[in-house]
């Protein structure tokens, strides 16, 4: 029985057949530029958390003044300028020692930030000879970072401190990694303390440079947790401004 109605041309067939090639390759273009969107959504960094208080709103005026006691720095540390920059002694053997200073007040609730700026290198002055064997590198050396009071006055050799390094790594809970970036002279560290209830970043310490954020937040330890955590700063061979 012949039904003219059921034929289809061969120009037909290949239109239908070109018009399927194109949606197919359109659905393909959608989906690869679906992919790139993500994939750049991806890369995003994420929306920065620690902000301004609204407002301008600030905390409470502390009423001891911050600093830095005798009692709580190595031997070698010299105060200069009301106890605001720190300077270490270098004569000698003593340009291998590593020196320590710890804050005088704690935080316990809440945000805080502390800075810290490194104002001067200092060379080291080798002996005739040469750098003896086994003489401790990098011979400029600052960290910053927190500690409990009655933790050691070195960041990183307990559970009990969180530090940054200039070489760009992070000692948490005595592991070390290298997820942050280098400190330069000149630059301005802080030290962002966030122990706010209400926050999603609670008991965590980030690190920014130069007002930029530098490091993810790094959570506190166990050990570290429901304490008092103190400004801590360590250095060799170079002077530091704290600010408060």
């Amino acid at each position: 029985v012949f039904r003219p109605s059921r034929l289809v041309s061969t120009s037909a067939l290949r239109a239908m057949a070109a018009e399927q090639a194109m949606a197919e390759q359109e659905a393909k273009r959608r989906k690869i530029d679906g992919e790139e969107v993500k994939e750049e959504a991806k890369d995003e960094p994420p929306k920065e958390l620690e902000v301004d208080e609204p407002g301008g709103k600030k905390a409470a005026a502390l009423k001891e003044k911050v600093g830095f006691q005798l009692c709580d720095c190595t031997l070698n540390v010299v105060p200069v300028h009301g106890g605001r920059v720190l300077a270490t002694l270098t004569d000698g053997g003593l340009q291998y020692l590593m020196a320590g200073a710890r804050a005088n007040v704690g935080v316990k609730s809440g945000r805080y930030l502390f800075e810290a700026t490194i104002l001067e290198s200092m060379a080291s002055t080798e002996p005739a000879s040469g750098t003896p064997r086994g003489a401790p590198m990098p011979r400029q050396v600052i960290k910053v970072g927190v500690a409990t009071q009655g933790s050691s006055l070195f960041l990183g050799e307990t559970d009990e401190s969180i530090c940054f390094d200039a070489e760009g790594f992070t000692t948490c809970d005595k592991k070390k990694d290298s997820n942050g970036k280098r400190i330069a002279r000149g630059q301005t560290v802080g030290v962002l303390i966030n122990l706010d209830a209400k926050s999603q970043n609670k008991n965590t310490v980030s690190l920014f440079l130069d007002g930029v954020r530098a490091t993810q937040p790094v959570a506190l330890p166990e050990a570290m947790q429901g304490k008092a955590l103190f400004p801590v700063v360590n250095f060799k061979n170079v002077s530091v401004h704290t600010n408060f």
